[in-house]
């Protein structure tokens, strides 16, 4: 019975040291794998890290572009504007002072039209237009 003790005893030992070899064994695999995972994941964190550096740089390129186009169309836009075309454009009949609201109307529309044709301000049409209204008046009484 001794025997068949030590037998046991001799067994449960090397059971209990292959499960402490076994164990070490894994300990180490699960770190190995543990540590090349964080090191693949380091590399693939620093390839982003670059990519969006040069995304932003990309975008901040794109943006001083951009404010260079809206200043070249901003300026082709007030050249435009500056630079009327000529046009040969005859000039209203002068007003004789009769004393019809027709007539009146007839030359306000005919001035009215010259000073759009001419590209005249708005300003001077509604100057013009009261000077003959205020004519109009002091003839009506």
């Amino acid at each position: 019975m001794e025997d068949v003790k030590e037998r046991i005893d001799d067994v449960d030992d090397r059971l209990n040291d292959g499960l402490r070899t076994m164990k070490e064994q894994l300990r180490e695999f699960v770190w190995d794998t543990i540590g090349s995972s964080e090191n693949k994941l380091a590399e693939k964190v620093d390839a982003l890290e670059a990519i969006v550096t040069t995304l932003k740089e990309e975008i901040n390129e794109l943006k001083r572009e951009l404010k260079i186009f809206k200043a070249a169309i901003g300026n082709r836009m007030l050249a435009s504007k500056s630079k009327p075309q000529a046009m040969d454009v005859p000039k209203p009949k002068t007003f004789k002072g009769a004393r019809s609201a027709s007539e009146v109307d007839n030359f306000l529309w005919a001035m009215k039209q010259y000073f759009r044709a001419m590209n005249i301000e708005d300003d001077v049409t509604k100057y013009a237009e009261n000077e003959a209204r205020a004519k109009l008046q002091r003839f009506t009484q």
